[in-house]
């Protein structure tokens, strides 16, 4: 049986967002979606997740703040960052930042639901 987890998605891009969480949730999860960097940080201070997948591109900042954000009040959370630029550099930051998995978008719906699979099982 599949882990059923409470994810957060960030991205500035509504259709994408609303899609993952479409996917996620038909598959038992149960997901927010937030679709900018102070929407997203606001949300992690008030709730819980066991997972965040975000966006390194987001026109308030950084997807970087992100990842410190929820890195800060979790240590365990897994963080999954998605990147249209996923260059040595910008895996680098995201990993010193506290990322786990760096995916170059666009993510195919299989390589992200393996991937969400692996960081939750971790």
């Amino acid at each position: 049986m599949a882990v059923r987890a409470r994810i957060l998605i960030v991205d500035d891009e509504r259709d994408l967002v609303d899609a993952y969480v479409r996917l996620l949730e038909r598959s038992g999860h149960q997901c927010v979606g937030a679709f900018d960097a102070n929407e997203a940080i606001r949300v992690i201070d008030a709730e819980s997740f066991d997972l965040v997948i975000t966006d390194l591109s987001l026109p308030d900042s950084s997807g970087i703040e992100i990842v410190r954000h929820a890195r800060a009040k979790s240590r365990e959370t897994p963080i999954i960052v998605m990147s249209g630029h996923n260059t040595p550099d910008v895996n680098e930051a995201a990993r010193a930042a506290g990322a786990n998995i760096s995916l170059l978008k666009p993510v195919s719906i299989a390589e992200l639901q393996r991937v969400i699979g692996e960081a939750l099982a971790q």
